[in-house]
């Protein structure tokens, strides 16, 4: 038997590892290390920052701090899980809770930590918490592998880490440039101090051209003052960025662009997503902050006055920096939409002109490629007479599948193709439901499926368009008799089974005799839809085939019934969850994630959740509720 062999690194894997940037660029470096106080808890980060070579540098902080264990599970393990293992808000020390409410963190993988690999060859951690202090020297070996030896443990009360280097490398960074970079970044939470040599990191370190201030004024409440900050350059996520709203030198809740009613301006894939702070002085609404401080009481009349002035402010902030690129993309479109709109009228020019300004602002991620196609598909429908085109023009991929929808839709007259229309936007929303529930860990929203899925048996198949599926109260009785789980009152349905871990739903369509009379079940649908968390395996697709033995021995089945069971669930086991079929193919199991499922529907839908319902840049928008209402306007 062969000896076995470890891997081989090369020199350069912790540049491949970590980056580059982390381990060789001193401004990435800090910010990754003063990213790790924040996720730590801390509320004061004290910085020796070295001005020539040789100099000493060293972080440290008052976050939780690390026992040895940990340090040997968190800082010891490349690629390390920190949302999996700690969660993706940061651990709280006790005595810090006063001050922080809830902390969104930075770190995802653990590389940061390597950062002090851009102040010298190695460094060291000097970690302490629950009464013990421990010092690791962290250095590439012989191997060029990441290596860690342990120096001293002693006794020590309090809680925090520190990073040190000594006899650093001088950084690219001057000492006034890292206290602006620092500055423009970690400014959100006044309960987040750095201190740098000894001098506070204040807003007065951040350039007078990083920095601006607004003005809203709210009658009856007065003003609210807005800083904007504009880091330059683009960082690579989000955190830290969006809107920060302050109550007596408080932040509350957390800085981020969620909730903000401006997602659809600023989502994380854009650059002003990554480029912008907004800090919202608003000490007026002292009184409608949450007691834990991590939100503001929405009923609160001052807050129902100041929020929405504050956000309009921001938006109209955030259009004017592309205002100048959305005019010159419009005149660009318009200009070669010109043959188009000659031959419509004023009224229909001036709805043109609105209705593209609105996408433009509405829709700020869409391509000027995709706006010109729109603008004259849009300059085109005005010249015709059947205005439910533009909902098939914009769910089509290509010319010749628009032709082949508009022969169709010439072939219906408008209260059928009204019908249609409805039916659309009924399972558009129906879908939505399924998709906003399906992978909420929380047994209840089962419940909740359920009937929706009753609502969307088509998603399964087209025979169940033609097919009145209905669901049957005497077979729901026998299988939550038999195997559901015990409830009271109003918790009991009789629509549907309740199990431990599952609903059952039970939908049978009836065999007629000659005479036009029910003879039994000629096609039963069971749809279980499995808590998410559960995995799908053998056993899960067996009980399946448990409901129909039940079924069959109550004499509620017959040999000539035809029974479909879908197994729904989040997560599917390899090669157990898989069809199968019972009594020469009678009865067919069928197992399922509920994302196949999302699929299916998505499908028979033509597509039109896909392109129009959730089209990158329509999603979030209201824009289609514009178009309805256009076309009932002017249909009727």
């Amino acid at each position: 038997m062969s000896q076995k062999q470890i891997a081989l690194f090369d020199d350069r894997f912790l540049e491949s590892f970590a980056g580059k940037g982390i381990i060789s660029d001193s401004k990435i470096a800090i910010i990754e290390l003063i990213a790790n106080a924040w996720d730590a808890g801390a509320t004061k980060v004290d910085i020796t920052w070295p001005i020539e070579d040789g100099d000493n540098f060293s972080i440290q902080d008052n976050g939780h701090g690390m026992t040895e264990n940990e340090f040997s599970s968190r800082f010891r393990t490349l690629a390390y899980n920190r949302n999996r293992e700690q969660g993706s808000y940061a651990q709280i020390p006790v005595d810090h809770k006063e001050l922080i409410s809830k902390r969104p963190t930075f770190g995802r993988n653990g590389k940061g930590r390597l950062s002090g690999f851009a102040f010298g060859e190695f460094f060291q951690v000097r970690t302490w918490k629950d009464g013990e202090e421990i010092l690791y020297k962290v250095f590439s070996d012989n191997s060029n592998f990441l290596a860690f030896r342990k120096l001293d443990n002693r006794p020590k009360n309090g809680h925090g880490t520190e990073v040190f280097v000594k006899n650093a490398l001088r950084p690219n960074l001057s000492f006034e440039n890292v206290k602006m970079e620092i500055g423009m970044r970690f400014m959100t939470d006044p309960h987040f101090e750095v201190i740098i040599n000894g001098e506070k990191i204040t807003f007065l370190d951040i350039p007078e051209e990083n920095i601006e201030k607004l003005e809203v004024t709210v009658e009856g409440i007065g003003t609210i003052e807005i800083t904007v900050i504009d880091v330059k350059d683009t960082d690579r996520s989000t955190q830290q960025h969006g809107i920060a709203w302050h109550v007596k030198n408080r932040l509350v809740g957390e800085c981020t662009w969620k909730g903000s009613s401006n997602e659809h301006l600023i989502d994380g894939r854009r650059i002003a997503a990554k480029r912008y702070i907004f800090i919202v002085e608003a000490d007026c609404l002292e009184d409608a902050v949450t007691p834990d401080w991590t939100s503001f009481f929405q009923t609160d009349d001052k807050y129902k006055q100041v929020f929405p002035a504050v956000q309009e402010k921001i938006r109209d902030y955030l259009l004017e920096l592309n205002k100048e690129n959305r005019q010159e993309t419009f005149r660009e479109i318009e200009e070669s939409t010109r043959p188009l709109l000659k031959r419509i009228g004023l009224v229909s020019r001036e709805k043109w002109e609105t209705f593209m300004t609105n996408v433009q602002e509405e829709c700020p991620s869409i391509s000027q490629n995709d706006l010109e196609k729109v603008g004259k598909l849009l300059a085109t429908l005005e010249r015709t007479e059947s205005k439910y085109d533009l909902i098939s023009i914009l769910s089509s991929s290509s010319v010749e599948e628009l032709e082949g929808l508009n022969k169709v839709l010439k072939k219906w007259d408008i209260n059928f193709a009204k019908l249609v229309l409805d039916e659309v936007e009924y399972r558009m929303t129906l879908i939505e439901k399924l998709q906003s529930r399906v992978l909420t860990p929380n047994s209840d929203e089962v419940q909740d499926l359920q009937p929706l899925f009753h609502r969307g048996l088509w998603i399964f198949g087209p025979e169940y368009e033609t097919i009145q599926f209905t669901s049957n109260q005497g077979m729901t009785k026998v299988i939550q008799t038999i195997f559901g789980v015990e409830m009271k009152g109003s918790t009991k349905r009789p629509d549907f089974a309740i199990l431990e871990e599952s609903t059952v739903g039970l939908y049978s369509y009836p065999k007629y005799d000659e005479q036009g009379g029910e003879v039994g079940i000629d096609r039963l649908t069971i749809v279980e839809l499995k808590r998410p968390g559960v995995p799908l395996g053998n056993e899960e697709v067996n009980q399946s085939w448990k409901y129909v033995k039940e079924l069959l021995d109550k004499g509620l089945l017959k040999s000539y019934s035809k029974v479909t069971c879908f197994v729904l669930g989040s997560e599917l086991v390899p090669y157990e969850a898989e069809r199968t079929t019972k009594m020469d193919g009678s009865v067919i199991i069928q197992p399922m994630d509920y994302d196949i499922v999302m699929k299916r529907a998505k499908s028979r839908l033509l597509n039109l959740f896909d392109k129009v319902k959730n089209a990158p840049y329509l999603e979030n928008t209201r824009i289609k509720e514009y178009l309805r209402e256009k076309e009932q306007i002017e249909l009727f």
